[in-house]
């Protein structure tokens, strides 16, 4: 079936938990008038069990896999395999950026480029693997120099950058912390479109029955409960999240860590769990898998993140929708979205980290000292709580898509009123 949209992905929507996906989901629930397809390029297996209920609007689904010999990567072989579509939208550069400006070229249809985290700086900052899961050359280590090995894969996913922006006929990003990046290459005309948010209906404690459903860990006596949400990889330095609980837990004594998110990278996962019985902390520290965001946030005190890069973290967002304070280092657009604007802040925003070769550098410091800060002040965590909430009054999903909708009637104004939102509930299952 002809598709209005074709969404083109790299290892997200619609089998991988994360930021992308719960994007991805929000805007074809919140366009069900619009038909939508999905080109998912992946490598090494073949994906296996969705994350996402997909709606009925997404229309068709094409699996497409990259060469284990990336030599022989042939864009246009690829997008001769994508099915008929009104306008393709490619969610970020690199191999998704190449396949979508083949697809325009095939069919002559236009192209929308939307970038959430830029995909060369992440890869520059310590990135492991890129969104396809392809394994990048070389040892990461979480709050080391990124490997010497990375400075090709830097500048070849500078490159399809470059060539993605060429061929755009539009290009959206997140945050207006990413168009400096982006300008770096040559981008002057891109706009930015925030992200959005589902608010909650009830922020209500959760019931015991309900604490007994979530997690084993979710109904443990603590004073304090501090969580982190997203996917468990090093360029979330989860390791320095954990470092910094060990050094906050002697004067937050009655205090629980819980790691909330899927583990895409084992061995990672692994290590922080060492980690934890390396400091003493195993039995304050609880990895939960993949779960529902939404229960844990009525129940989490605090939300700390630790990445080494980022764009607009939905993480943050939805906390903050949530009245949950937060903590996050300064990189990519938290400080605006945290402190930004007329509101109180909603949280604390720390020095960006500045690994070195020979140790974490200096954010685990500084975030053991904000969670003992805010940890030992309820009334300071209620009034950012509710800072929070009102940062993100009127930040919906269904906002969102209404201008994507307007970009997408003016790149084909054959759509006409069909590309109007109506909104409708996620289908997450995490």
């Amino acid at each position: 079936m002809h598709a209005d949209i074709a969404l083109v992905l790299e290892g997200t929507y619609p089998y991988r938990l994360g930021g992308v996906t719960t994007w991805v989901d929000g805007l074809v629930r919140a366009l069900p008038a619009l038909r939508f397809g999905v080109v998912h390029l992946y490598a090494g297996a073949a994906p296996q069990g969705r994350c996402v209920d997909v709606p009925p609007n997404v229309v068709w689904q094409v699996d497409l896999a990259l060469p284990d010999d990336l030599t022989s990567l042939d864009p246009a072989r690829l997008a001769a395999r994508v099915p008929a579509c009104s306008l393709v939208h490619a969610l970020s550069t690199g191999f998704a950026g190449l396949v979508a400006a083949e697809t325009k070229r095939q069919r002559g249809v236009p192209l929308l480029l939307t970038e959430h985290g830029i995909y060369w700086h992440e890869v520059e900052q310590g990135a492991p693997e890129l969104e396809t899961g392809l394994r990048l050359l070389g040892t990461d280590v979480s709050g080391g120099n990124p490997c010497a090995s990375r400075a090709g894969w830097v500048e070849w996913l500078k490159a399809s950058a470059r060539e993605a922006y060429a061929a755009a006929d539009a290009v959206t990003t997140v945050t207006e912390a990413n168009r400096p990046l982006q300008a770096r290459l040559g981008l002057r005309d891109g706009e930015v479109i925030p992200n959005g948010v589902h608010h909650p209906d009830t922020l209500a404690a959760l019931r015991p029955a309900e604490l007994r459903r979530l997690h084993s860990s979710a109904a443990a006596p603590a004073d304090l409960r501090i969580g982190f949400v997203g996917r468990v990889t090093p360029l979330k330095d989860v390791h320095a999240i954990v470092r910094a609980f060990a050094d906050a837990l002697p004067r937050l004594p009655g205090a629980r860590l819980h790691l909330i998110g899927p583990t895409d990278d084992p061995e990672y996962a692994a290590s922080c769990r060492r980690l934890a019985g390396l400091r003493g902390v195993s039995d304050r520290v609880h990895r939960t898998g993949a779960q529902p965001v939404s229960p844990w946030l009525r129940h989490l005190d605090l939300v700390v993140l630790a990445s080494r890069s980022e764009a607009e973290p939905l993480a943050l967002l939805e906390a903050m929708a949530h009245g949950v304070p937060v903590v996050a280092p300064d990189v990519g657009g938290v400080r605006r979205l945290v402190t930004g604007g007329p509101h109180p802040p909603a949280g604390l925003v720390l020095a960006p980290p500045t690994p070195t070769a020979s140790g974490p550098g200096r954010l685990d410091a500084a975030l053991a000292e904000a969670l003992v800060v805010l940890g030992t002040d309820p009334g300071r965590r209620r009034a950012m709580g509710a800072a929070g909430r009102a940062r993100t009054r009127g930040r919906t999903v269904e906002a969102v898509a209404g201008r994507y909708a307007a970009v997408y009637r003016r790149l084909v104004p054959a759509l006409g009123g069909r590309a109007r939102g109506e909104g409708s509930t996620p289908s997450i299952k995490r």
